[in-house]
């Protein structure tokens, strides 16, 4: 894709890539939530990884592993948050799946510490409609 900021690697420094093989690539954020903020894409262009073939989809997580196993120890975060967002109300920012490995350190704030008292008035809702979920979602499978 001609105006995806990962399809064309020019947009990266050279010394922002940590890691590139024939189907993936690993790079520090553009926007880094802490130090570490790595993201993972699939070379080819897709923007979920319900487009992904399934050798695909082992390549790219076999790279995340492999990418969180590292940072976490050279970095020596708390913890980690891995992740990735579909569609923009998710909070997908560009339209190139991408794999969030970011490191977390004590004294950080995570999205649920802001955001998640908020999200309580849904809660008792969605507890109550779990099991009708939970069998269509069981069913689909």
């Amino acid at each position: 894709m001609k105006k995806c900021p990962f399809c064309n690697k020019n947009n990266l420094k050279k010394h922002e890539i940590i890691y590139e093989d024939i189907n993936n690539l690993a790079f520090f954020s553009s926007q880094p939530v802490t130090l570490g903020h790595t993201l993972i894409i699939p070379k080819r262009h897709v923007k979920s990884v319900l487009a992904l073939t399934d050798k695909e989809t082992d390549k790219l997580f076999e790279l995340v592993k492999k990418i969180a196993k590292t940072v976490h120890k050279v970095l020596k975060p708390a913890g980690l948050d891995i992740g990735t967002n579909y569609g923009r109300i998710a909070g997908q920012s560009v339209d190139h799946l991408h794999v969030h490995v970011i490191p977390r350190y004590k004294g950080d704030f995570t999205f649920l510490q802001i955001v998640g008292k908020s999200l309580s008035p849904y809660s008792n809702i969605l507890k109550n409609e779990e099991s009708k979920i939970a069998e269509k979602l069981r069913g689909a499978l």
